[in-house]
């Protein structure tokens, strides 16, 4: 019991440190991108998670600055950990924030929430999967978002339609299905996860990171 209260202390410390570098470094960007994810627009959070997400550990890989992060005691597991815990606070802090000031009731309150939730996950997670394969993560994810609006608008969710359109339950822009969306988003982002962790291994480092920490604590 010890020593797992010990490692969760641990995480929270790198954590802490991590988020201080990020928002030390990238102070202008994020606040810009949050005042953007308070407007209570889809529409609108489609490109301004496309651009914050990218602003983080996406940005880092692109310009090669991830292999400094991995001599410091962060892993590549912890490093996707983080970037997508810090996403979905903010997400969830600027939807919640921005639908105070309508009139919704709390259940369409909570699906706005959760669908903003499923734009993170797909777009954060097509990132990091195009990371990892040298594709520039800003161009082509927003290319992949014109796609998928393209494919999910075709004819419609309604199943006892002729023109129904199975795409457009699981399409994260459009959302015909709320439950299934954000199941294929979760799954985007799990795929991305196994790739970004190991595809060419864990991060050497991680071992000798965590005990010099340990060491310095």
């Amino acid at each position: 019991m010890s020593d797992y209260k010990s490692s969760f202390v641990l995480e929270l410390k790198k954590m802490d440190i991590y988020f201080e570098k990020e928002l030390t470094e990238k102070t202008g960007r994020i606040a810009i991108l949050m005042l953007v994810l308070l407007i209570p627009s889809l529409f609108v959070k489609e490109f301004a998670i496309l651009f914050l997400s990218s602003s983080l550990l996406i940005h880092d890989i692109r310009h090669q600055n991830a292999e400094l992060l991995y001599s410091l005691p962060f892993s590549k597991k912890e490093l996707f950990h983080f970037n997508l815990i810090f996403l979905c606070f903010v997400v969830f802090a600027t939807s919640a924030f921005g639908e105070i000031f309508l009139g919704d009731t709390i259940i369409e309150k909570l699906e706005f929430i959760l669908r903003s939730l499923t734009l993170l996950f797909s777009i954060f997670g097509i990132q990091m999967i195009l990371s990892e394969f040298n594709i520039d993560a800003v161009v082509f994810s927003f290319i992949v978002v014109i796609f998928d609006a393209i494919l999910g608008n075709f004819g419609t969710p309604d199943i006892n339609s002729s023109n129904f359109n199975p795409y457009s339950l699981i399409s994260f822009t459009k959302q015909g299905n709320l439950a299934m969306s954000l199941i294929f988003s979760i799954l985007i982002c799990f795929i991305s996860y196994l790739i970004y962790t190991r595809k060419d291994g864990e991060n050497p480092h991680e071992g000798f990171g965590s005990n010099k920490l340990k060491q310095t604590d």
